[in-house]
């Protein structure tokens, strides 16, 4: 059975250069119980969305089980490598359950290293 209630994650980003300009983009999101299963981690934003073309952005999946679920709360985390570009200042991670956004955190690149 799938559950198709509201959700509100927690959810933050690191930006951590790691050379050029490449930066790894850390994402944590804080889950609520165990019925909760992440997905991927990937750079684009979440479908049905829109954004402004000075940001990139990053879409972290979730699915949510229902039924029922051990209450826990616990962070779960996930990496991508991306470039860092001039056009694109700020990085916006999104925390989407079954297709609906959940949760976001907007950083802009570390200037300098």
């Amino acid at each position: 059975m799938v559950d198709d209630g509201e959700h509100k994650l927690n959810g933050s980003l690191a930006l951590i250069w790691v050379h050029g300009n490449v930066y790894n983009a850390k994402v944590s999101v804080m889950i609520t119980d165990s019925c909760y299963v992440q997905g991927d981690l990937e750079l684009g934003l979440p479908s049905g969305t829109v954004g402004i073309p000075e940001n990139e952005y990053l879409t972290f999946d979730f699915t949510h089980k229902g039924g029922i679920c051990g209450q826990i709360c616990m962070t779960v985390e996930k990496t991508i490598q991306i470039p860092f570009s001039a056009g694109k200042p700020n990085v916006t991670a999104f925390a989407v359950v079954t297709g609906k956004v959940a949760g976001q955190d907007t950083k802009p690149f570390p200037k300098g290293k």
